[in-house]
């Protein structure tokens, strides 16, 4: 009678790749034969694609079953994109698999909207120790961490063995004015107890409501597809958004970063997809203008919804150095939400959003007379392994 050994091996290599790790462990002990092919590095490789989608080319340090059973096997499931817990002020994480290391890269705005977001080494975790060495801040003081994941949620906890230290090196090494300052004090709150990072995961183009399509299946240009967008907050520098649909009928733009009026996680802006907004009539371009017109329903299609001029209202804040097209090919009515520090007495108040295009969208605050510029955060971040279902945004 013929036996599974009795294949050839390159066909039980194959067969193995379909196997769970802790099968795999437990079939290494049964013969020499089948403990040789699991020791098989080629094997390891695909099983580290396999189940954590890292580049098997990036494994330079150790060998692929070490880099596997020393780190991926406890850390590779936190693999992906998160919003920092850090009081009002938020942050987004990614954590990455690069060169036998697992980064959390902070990614934060530049003071310039048009420049991409800069990156900063938030932890490292070293796979080619034994056991693998967790650190903060490896760049600019290296001192110890631990990182534990609820695999439930997907929900990380960072604990540092030196907050205060780690807190004063922030400082030593950025200096960016009384807004940094705050956000460094409550992150010293968080760090001795635990920083949360929670899930993030990105909508893709298919996320947008399918009564929004043509009858081609297509989508009209005159609506956005989701994702991160960077925006001016005036006195509050660029805040990371993240630009989602609710329904057919309205899109939230969502702070994956804040203020201490509006806080991380909380809504910024609400986009009425039903609800177009009319241009100014003739030369009338003013705030008062603008609010004086009356939300009416769609009419029309929305790859109807004409093309139109667009210049800032008179009287309305924008940030220096901004260029403003000059056309835009949608406006719609919508509501932005304000509140006093500690986000006290939040409302929402009225706002016209304009669509220049799919990367670049306007927000016109009526009672605040300033006008918002947001530009979409246009790189690839690492996955989320853990599939939670739905993003903590």
């Amino acid at each position: 009678m013929l036996s599974i050994l009795d294949l050839p091996q390159n066909v039980l290599l194959v067969i193995l790749q379909l196997c769970k790790v802790k099968d795999l462990m437990a079939l290494s002990t049964t013969c020499s034969l089948l403990y040789h092919l699991i020791k098989d590095q080629l094997l390891w490789k695909k099983l580290c694609f396999r189940d954590f989608h890292v580049y098997p080319e990036a494994c330079e340090k150790a060998s692929y079953e070490t880099v596997y059973k020393n780190f991926l096997h406890r850390y590779g499931y936190m693999l992906g994109l998160y919003q920092s817990q850090i009081g009002p002020y938020g942050g987004l994480l990614e954590i990455r698999f690069k060169a036998g290391l697992i980064e959390g890269v902070l990614w934060e705005p530049n003071a310039d909207l048009m420049e991409p977001l800069k990156e900063s080494t938030a932890f490292s975790i070293d796979g080619s120790k034994v056991p693998a060495k967790c650190l903060c801040i490896p760049s600019i003081f290296p001192h110890e961490c631990s990182l534990n994941i609820d695999k439930r949620n997907g929900t990380i906890t960072q604990c540092c063995s030196d907050y205060k230290k780690h807190i004063q090196a922030l400082r030593d090494a950025n200096h960016e004015g009384t807004g940094y300052s705050m956000k460094l004090i409550f992150l010293n709150d968080v760090l001795g107890s635990g920083l949360i990072h929670r899930p993030m995961i990105l909508p893709l183009p298919n996320d947008i409501p399918s009564e929004l399509k043509r009858m081609d299946g297509s989508f009209p240009r005159q609506i956005i597809t989701p994702g991160l967008f960077k925006g001016t907050y005036s006195s509050h520098g660029i805040e990371i958004l993240l630009f989602k649909y609710k329904d057919e009928h309205e899109m939230h733009g969502l702070k994956v970063t804040g203020d201490d009026n509006v806080p991380a996680s909380k809504i910024s802006v609400k986009i009425l997809l039903g609800y177009p907004a009319d241009a100014p009539l003739n030369d009338k371009n003013t705030i008062s203008d603008l609010s004086a017109i009356e939300p009416r329903s769609r009419q029309v299609p929305l790859d109807q919804i004409p093309e139109q001029a667009f210049s800032v209202p008179a009287g309305c804040h924008v940030d220096p150095g901004i260029q403003i097209p000059s056309r835009c090919i949608a406006r719609y009515h919508g509501y932005g939400q304000i509140a006093y520090d500690g986000f006290q007495h939040p409302s929402y108040i009225p706002t016209q959003v304009i669509i220049f295009n799919n990367d670049l969208l306007g927000v016109i605050w009526m009672k605040l007379s300033a006008f918002s510029v947001f530009t979409r955060v246009d790189q690839t971040f690492t996955s989320n392994i853990i599939k939670t279902g739905e993003s903590y945004l």
